[in-house]
């Protein structure tokens, strides 16, 4: 078996082998991504949502028992397209996660926040909208 490590044939297995595994995570991963930027969109380019929920925390907390998905993620995912329109200027390439778009581009900072008043936020996911 020892000398099947060194052959030519077994190396290009083994780098064919590596980069399939890294494709797929990457694959794996950007379709997360790109699902949670859909619903947002979605949403977002909804008006009839856009007309009757005005925003509204229950109307969020209702599309989200309906769907089942936790309120945070549809919140987050509007935050996402908000922020990433178009998503090909979605950072970092394939080194990207959901994860590292909720906790590293999506926060906004508190300055922000209180220097843009005509939102409102929830409490207690975040979600923010205009009255």
């Amino acid at each position: 078996m020892n000398e099947i490590l060194n052959l030519e044939w077994y190396s290009a297995l083994v780098d064919d082998c590596k980069s399939i595994i890294v494709e797929a995570v990457f694959t794996s991963r950007w379709a997360l991504i790109e699902g949670y930027w859909n619903l947002g969109k979605r949403i977002r380019e909804d008006k009839n949502w856009e007309k009757y929920s005005k925003g509204a925390y229950s109307s969020l907390s209702e599309l989200s028992r309906k769907i089942e998905i936790g309120e945070r993620n549809i919140y987050r995912s509007l935050q996402f397209y908000d922020k990433y329109p178009d998503l090909s200027k979605v950072p970092e390439g394939k080194n990207i996660t959901w994860n590292k778009i909720i906790t590293k581009y999506l926060p906004e900072s508190k300055e922000k926040t209180e220097t843009n008043p005509q939102y409102l936020e929830c409490p207690k996911c975040g979600y923010r909208w205009m009255p």
